[in-house]
């Protein structure tokens, strides 16, 4: 979901000016590790490392730092056991690594079978996913995960109550299922408690909860149905709602809107796909918990969605606008402060994280646990650097 979920299967290295240590003897040099994605979840957020290896920070409370028992890590740790990884994404109160092998390994929350090893118990320790052997690409969403196979089908595990798993039940599995009717799927997306799938036509079907669907229905569905007016997507991310990127670099958005996170300007329910506003140059998406980000084609990055602990990043508190529960928010995308040189976005549940050109992190929102991992609990409405990543 929170990831992601668009989620990046692989980012070329973009560091400029790698450190290099050269030895004594003048033969010898060592490139030091980087960040290559980076994920942000519930109250917590992973970095994915040259090295293949992950580190997180944030609560721990489900265990999704996957590192020990400690209540937070205001700064990275390692996560244990995962030296093979590709791809990241981070979920609700779960995590899940894609490895080399095209296998998946997922640790955190698991009432829901969401870590997919076929029980329901909590693992601090990351567990490989039953069966899943040809995986390249994985999204986890709030209560469930998804894979998106070599052979163009899906397969997802956990919570089924909205059918998000997609399988034509609404029965909650610890072992990946078969998505029935979709075969040329290239990208997948899971989000709160529905799911999208782009398909090689550049379309996008959707299952699950009904006004995540973009049908124009407010009807729950457990198999795909198409969204309604989308044949040019290039990538898609879901989280309580979804959007889709165009290939003329616009954005669409569709489902619940209580926050803005539709970006329209309005928080009418779009049960079908709407323009996102002012937003012609996007080029990646995530979608968070109530809100959204685009990385822009200028390197720039633009929110919109609720603002409660300051996840636009604009350093904004009043945008004018309010929701039902008395929370900032912007219907309309703003501009993060102080972002120039951003390869990827990702939006988490109150808070952002984004990947610098030169692989540093920054992050802003809230920090009750650390999630911004700066060593403190402060929230910032304003990017500031992840500390203790290579």
């Amino acid at each position: 979901m929170f990831d992601r979920i668009v989620r990046i299967v692989a980012y070329v290295a973009l560091l400029s000016g790698a450190l290099t240590l050269g030895l004594a003897c003048g033969t010898s040099s060592h490139t030091r590790a980087h960040v290559t994605e980076v994920s942000a979840g519930s109250a917590y957020a992973c970095a994915l490392l040259s090295n293949q290896k992950v580190e997180c920070w944030g609560a721990n409370i489900r265990s999704e730092l996957g590192n020990s028992k400690m209540i937070m890590g205001s700064v990275p740790v390692p996560v244990s056991g995962v030296t093979n990884a590709t791809a990241i994404s981070t979920g609700g109160n779960h995590a899940c690594a894609l490895l080399s092998d095209h296998g998946i390994k997922c640790w955190g929350a698991n009432d829901d079978g969401q870590l997919g090893t076929g029980e329901k118990i909590e693992s601090a320790t990351p567990s490989r996913v039953s069966g899943v052997t040809n995986a390249i690409a994985v999204s986890a969403g709030v209560f469930f995960s998804c894979a998106l196979l070599s052979n163009h089908k899906v397969e997802c595990w956990g919570a089924n109550y909205e059918g998000q798993l997609g399988d034509g039940s609404t029965r909650s599995s610890s072992i990946p299922t078969l998505v029935k009717g979709v075969t040329d799927v290239t990208d997948v997306s899971a989000g709160d408690d529905h799911t999208c799938a782009l398909l090689s036509d550049d379309k996008v079907e959707c299952w699950g909860y009904g006004s995540g669907l973009g049908n124009g229905e407010t009807t729950g569905s457990s198999i795909p149905v198409p969204v309604s007016g989308i044949t040019k997507a290039t990538a898609i991310s879901a989280g309580d709602a979804t959007c889709a990127l165009l290939s003329n670099h616009g954005v669409q958005c569709w489902g619940v809107n209580d926050f803005g996170e539709l970006g329209n300007g309005k928080t009418t329910i779009g049960l079908r796909p709407v323009p996102v506003s002012a937003v012609t140059n996007a080029t990646q998406l995530s979608l968070g918990g109530k809100h959204a980000c685009a990385l822009l084609s200028n390197r720039r990055v633009k929110c919109w969605g609720q603002n409660e602990g300051g996840e636009l990043g604009d350093g904004v508190k009043n945008h004018g606008f309010r929701n039902a529960y008395g929370f900032d928010m912007s219907p309309t995308p703003v501009k993060v402060s102080g972002i120039m040189n951003a390869i990827q976005v990702s939006a988490g549940a109150g808070q952002t994280c984004a990947l610098l050109a030169d692989s540093k992190v920054v992050c802003w929102g809230a920090n009750d646990f650390g999630q911004l991992g700066n060593g403190k609990r402060t929230s910032s409405s304003t990017p500031v650097s992840v500390v203790g990543l290579p």
